[in-house]
């Protein structure tokens, strides 16, 4: 652990705050389901929430220009405020799904700005020589915490009921609050800069990244994700209605945490780095869509669908950060911020739409068979990888910089 107060009170608080993501997310998403008992809605919701993400680029260069740690504050405060909101109406027998569905995009639009608010303090408050280190704990506390947290906010929710949820996560927040006013006065300031519209500049940036996927193999790899990111949303769209109890709903998420972390880490094993990309692409995302489509005749057992589900997003872990790497190595340094805001922008953009889809779908066809056409799209991506020639003849990550 690093010996500074300031980071280890980021890093309290992004736990707690983790914590009360997890006990929000699936309390607030089952309740839509349980409440208008329609897919569609699941399917909206988690369209409003992940849309999110894209206006989350838009604001992200205005953080520089703000008060970080009053931000900070006042963002947990918000969220406590936002979050009784829900419990209040219920006991007055007001409740309605379209509060919820209103609430839960303003709190994940501020928990999109949050991380990246924490992670530029790190600079001010950790020499250089622990930045590296500190980098780690905090991703570790941002992703590697989600699957544990989502297991136990499930079994609380079925213990206690989705409203002591709400209560114990208004709490989380407010704890979270009273931790980041702890925070040093220093951190106060804001960052002061001169580059102009810092807005216009992100969109012109974006722009000039479109550019750069003239590069056939890069083209036929990000064509490839944007399909599978799309699958995703649309099977976690009808996840709710798949799952049908809150505690299998909560092990399925954990699953997923938990695939993506182990599979970022064994990313790094040098044998896993040896396969070549082409390969490990396409066999990879093959698996993925086999595995996935075997969830789908697997309601009765629970054990087996989460496992499946959490093994396919093992493999997409690995595969996420070579993609990435690809990327990196591929583009000219100096156009690499473009490059990659724009893989980032695309994907956020088709993950709404998979979800708005999935959950018609879900309505119409019932989760299952969302779930294997979503399964059977990402089989076809690898199939589309197989039939590339780009990509099949794609060495391994160590030497990808060969093709440059």
């Amino acid at each position: 652990m690093i010996k500074n107060k300031d980071f280890n009170l980021l890093l309290l608080g992004r736990l707690i705050t983790n914590f009360g993501d997890s006990l929000y997310a699936i309390a607030a998403t089952l309740l839509v389901y349980k409440m208008s008992g329609s897919t569609i809605y699941s399917g909206i919701t988690l369209f409003l929430t992940s849309s999110t993400a894209l206006v989350q680029l838009l604001l992200s260069p205005i953080l520089d220009k703000i008060n970080m740690k009053k931000f900070l504050v006042l963002t947990q405060l918000i969220q406590a405020g936002l979050i009784l909101i829900i419990p209040a109406l219920y006991y007055f027998y007001r409740l309605r799904v379209y509060h919820i569905m209103a609430i839960m995009p303003i709190i994940a639009l501020i928990n999109q700005l949050v991380y990246p608010g924490q992670m530029s303090l790190l600079p001010k408050i950790l020499p250089e020589a622990d930045l590296v280190k500190g980098n780690s704990l905090m991703n570790m506390a941002y992703q590697g915490s989600n699957a544990i947290f989502d297991s136990l906010a499930g079994f609380l929710i079925s213990v206690f009921g989705f409203m002591t949820a709400f209560f114990a996560d208004s709490l989380s927040f407010v704890i979270t609050g009273i931790l980041f006013a702890l925070l040093s006065k220093n951190l106060s300031q804001a960052s002061v800069r001169s580059e102009g519209d810092l807005i216009r500049k992100h969109l012109r940036g974006l722009k000039e990244g479109l550019a750069l996927f003239k590069d056939t193999r890069i083209f036929a790899l990000l064509l490839g994700i944007v399909f599978i990111n799309f699958s995703a949303s649309s099977i976690m769209a009808v996840l709710p209605a798949f799952s049908k109890e809150e505690i299998f709903y909560s092990l399925m998420l954990a699953a997923m945490g938990g695939g993506v972390l182990v599979g970022s880490l064994l990313a790094g094993i040098e044998k896993i780095k040896a396969i070549p990309l082409g390969k490990l692409y396409t066999y990879g995302m093959g698996i993925v869509g086999l595995m996935w489509i075997g969830i789908s005749f697997s309601s009765s057992n629970l054990a087996l669908g989460v496992t499946l589900y959490g093994l396919g997003w093992l493999v997409v872990g690995i595969v996420n950060v070579y993609a990435q790497t690809m990327v990196q190595v591929l583009v000219p340094r100096d156009k690499l911020g473009s490059a990659m805001g724009t893989m980032v922008g695309i994907s956020t953009l088709m993950a709404p739409l998979g979800a708005l889809l999935g959950g018609f779908m879900g309505e119409y066809l019932s989760s299952p068979r969302t779930i294997l056409l979503a399964s059977t799209i990402i089989l076809l991506v690898a199939i589309y990888w197989v039939a590339n020639k780009n990509i099949r003849k794609l060495p391994a990550v160590n030497k990808v910089g060969d093709l440059g």
